[in-house]
């Protein structure tokens, strides 16, 4: 397998689980508050990090390295807490879109003044891309008023997005000091965010609770708390994936085709919570799978 093979084929495999995890704090979210939601993934999957580096007696990186997965851990935790609250805000198409194209535009950025540009098929394949992403996040809405609350909520959605793109972008350069203590180190920034946020703003609105609404999958308390370990699982294996990604090929690469993964979560509501895709979703998905041919 090529270079370029192997990286689409990880990261397009960091876009699956990575959905899933998304569709898995989804769930969870509605029966545990944001903050503590995030406090517990993150505790869990330090946890086993810290048990993988020990039973494969890793040798820690020097503390460039370790400061560098810091940085990504207090990026990510950012852009999860104002992503998160952005969404308890309502009208959650324009928060998705906005907040996927960044995530994919900012390690871009990153990587045409480092590297220099892509291959002119893989630039259309970007383009094509940054559309299926937004067709994908995006809900058709109608409106009869102004909403007074959309500048906060695309202001939020802007630093989840640049929240996630620099995510990605300190987890690219900290890859030089391995696959396991970089994201360890990753973790004890969101956990210490999220424990912090827990403390500062628990009686606040970051709560993401749907309660039960109709389509959605009743879960017990425990039930959810599973679904959080499940959802830390699956984000911390996607952060491993895309991380080798990158070890063998383009940031730019790995990262817009990783920023696919709200198809992988829409398969899943469609599959257990019997949701229907739109149409202009089926277009992005379809938009797509022609971006991952041209990327690849």
């Amino acid at each position: 397998m090529t270079p370029a093979a192997a990286t689409s084929a990880l990261a397009l495999s960091s876009a699956v689980v990575w959905g899933v995890a998304d569709f898995s704090g989804g769930m969870a979210s509605r029966h545990l508050r944001v903050f503590w939601l995030l406090a517990i993934s993150h505790a869990f999957s330090l946890a086993c990090l810290l048990a993988i580096a020990g039973g494969l007696h890793e040798v820690p990186p020097s503390n460039h390295i370790l400061l560098l997965g810091l940085w990504s851990g207090l990026a990510g935790g950012v852009a999860l807490l104002t992503f998160y609250h952005a969404l308890s805000l309502g009208e959650m198409g324009i928060t998705a879109a906005l907040t996927g194209l960044l995530t994919a535009a900012l390690p871009v950025a990153y990587t045409l003044a480092t590297i220099g540009r892509p291959s002119p098929r893989q630039m259309a394949g970007f383009a094509l891309a940054a559309a299926a992403i937004w067709l994908i996040s995006s809900q058709a809405r109608s409106r009869k008023q102004a909403d007074p609350l959309e500048r906060t909520r695309i202001a939020l959605a802007v630093v989840s997005g640049l929240g996630f793109g620099a995510f990605l972008i300190f987890l690219r350069q900290a890859n030089a000091g391995g696959l396991v203590w970089p994201l360890a180190a990753s973790r004890v920034g969101s956990l210490a965010l999220a424990i912090a946020g827990g403390l500062l703003f628990s009686r606040r609105h970051f709560v993401a609770d749907a309660g039960a609404q109709p389509g959605m999958l009743h879960i017990s308390w425990r039930t959810g708390v599973a679904l959080t370990l499940l959802a830390s699982a699956c984000d911390t294996g996607g952060n491993f994936l895309f991380i080798a990604a990158t070890r063998v090929g383009r940031l730019d690469v790995a990262s817009v085709l990783a920023s696919l993964y709200p198809a992988s979560t829409i398969l899943l509501a469609a599959w257990l919570l019997k949701e229907r895709a739109s149409r202009r979703q089926a277009v992005g998905m379809a938009a797509a799978l022609l971006a991952v041919a041209l990327i690849s």
